[in-house]
């Protein structure tokens, strides 16, 4: 099943057709719109686009909503259905909810309201077309050989490769998420490993750089090739996504849209053969606070993937310990050193903010201090007796031209309501106000 963000506006009026085609094409930039004057047509339309969501004007000639959501529910079941009423209609619409539609909302309700029922719509559309093709992926017995380099037990990790497998035959880009030193870069080669073992896995950092030096590493010179052509059906590693620029984003988000690109020097646009895979230290969450784009960042959600830190796989640590003790020892020339009792134990209370890397680091060089048959102390001690630094406060980022108070507090409700799944009640405790308070809020939007 494909993570579809195509949106059905099934109506009779022309008139609001445009007004509201023109509306998500400016404000939901990351879905396609499809307009449907004759409600006939519109299951076609839906089989024949992959849509995902389909708005339903209720009052339509020859096919009525009614009887069209009724066509939906039994021959499109996956696809959300948002009924569009008149004044007078709430009765009706309650009604075509108990048949499977998943939201109503009046024409003359605010460009706001609208904008907030359908990217809720496209959320929860997306956690389900994610939730079946993990689930399609373990009943087809899925070949996880290609991340037998990654030692864990956990199950946070296990969850990964799974997933990750499950989407080895998709072509949309993909995302890493993990704090430094949590592995992103081996998971990456174990990604090229499982699609494309022939090729090598070429990469770029996004750090600092300018278009030109951009736009000429991925579409290539006279003199050179480009990464986009270098990967072959292979993935390209993207890092430190969280330092690109406002323009290196958009010329992402365009070609994870597109999936077309003009190579240098050429006059005809080329079809996007690679992966994108971008990695980054931040979540989504963070970028999408620093004000990063939401055409890019939508399209990164659906293949969205979180590397536990080491601190939430505490169990993994007595295993990469000894595994790192014997790699040290067999780059570094020393006889086998055994684990001194307890130590793995004790480790498991620090945090790791360095996390694998850090934990990789002590080891060698506790191995290369060592003396006699045991792994020498000294740097873990060092760790564990320093004082653990509190976290600082996130400092929030704003846009060049500030918002005013009230678009402010339209925007906080805004998010409480997206991360609470619209318990007004869940999302008042967020916003440190009283259920009736954030009530009167709504009221005014």
């Amino acid at each position: 099943m494909k993570l579809s963000r195509n949106i059905l506006l099934v109506d009779d009026e022309t008139r609001w057709l445009r007004t509201i085609d023109m509306l998500l094409n400016r404000h939901i930039p990351e879905a396609k719109t499809y307009t449907c004057e004759n409600s006939r047509q519109a299951l076609q339309l839906i089989n024949d686009l992959d849509i995902a969501l389909v708005l339903l004007d209720l009052n339509m000639p020859v096919l009525d909503g009614r009887q069209l959501l009724r066509d939906i529910r039994e021959q499109a079941p996956y696809v959300r259905i948002i009924i569009l009423t008149g004044l007078n209609e709430t009765e009706i619409a309650v009604e075509c909810m108990k048949q499977g539609a998943y939201d109503f909302i009046t024409k003359t309700s605010s460009t706001d309201q609208l904008l907030l029922c359908v990217r809720r719509a496209m959320e929860v559309i997306g956690l389900e077309r994610r939730y079946h093709q993990v689930k399609d992926g373990f009943f087809n017995r899925m070949d996880l050989s290609a991340f037998n380099q990654i030692l864990t037990t956990d199950i946070k990790m296990h969850d990964c490769f799974n997933f990750a497998a499950t989407l080895q035959d998709s072509r949309e880009p993909m995302l890493l998420e993990g704090e430094m030193g949590t592995g992103k870069h081996v998971f990456a080669q174990a990604l090229q490993q499982l699609v494309s073992p022939e090729l090598p896995l070429p990469e770029v950092s996004l750090a600092d750089l300018s278009m030109q030096m951009l736009e000429q590493k991925l579409f290539g010179s006279a003199n050179q090739v480009g990464l986009l052509d270098m990967a072959g059906t292979g993935f390209l590693l993207l890092d430190n996504l969280e330092l690109a620029s406002f323009e290196v984003q958009r010329l992402f988000s365009q070609l994870c849209q597109r999936k077309r690109y003009f190579p240098q020097g050429s006059l005809r646009e080329t079809a996007l053969k690679c992966r994108l895979l971008f990695s980054t230290t931040s979540s989504l969450e963070q970028l999408e606070q620093q004000g990063f784009s939401h055409g890019l960042l939508y399209c990164l959600l659906p293949q969205r993937l979180k590397l536990p830190p080491l601190r939430e796989r505490t169990a993994d640590i007595g295993l990469l310990l000894q595994h790192f003790t014997e790699l040290a020892c067999q780059e570094l020339g020393k006889d086998y050193l055994a684990l001194p009792h307890d130590l793995a134990r004790l480790l498991e209370t620090y945090p790791f903010p360095g996390n694998i890397a850090e934990l990789r680091a002590l080891t060698f060089t506790a191995v290369g201090i060592s003396h006699g048959q045991e792994l020498a102390l000294a740097p873990f001690f060092r760790v564990l007796e320093q004082p653990q630094l509190t976290p600082p406060i996130e400092r929030m980022t704003f846009p060049a031209i500030l918002p005013t108070i009230s678009e402010t507090t339209q925007q906080l409700i805004h998010e409480a309501l997206i991360r609470t799944n619209n318990n007004q009640s869940a999302a008042a405790k967020l916003l440190g106000i009283t259920q009736s308070a954030l009530s009167r809020r709504l009221s005014k939007q």
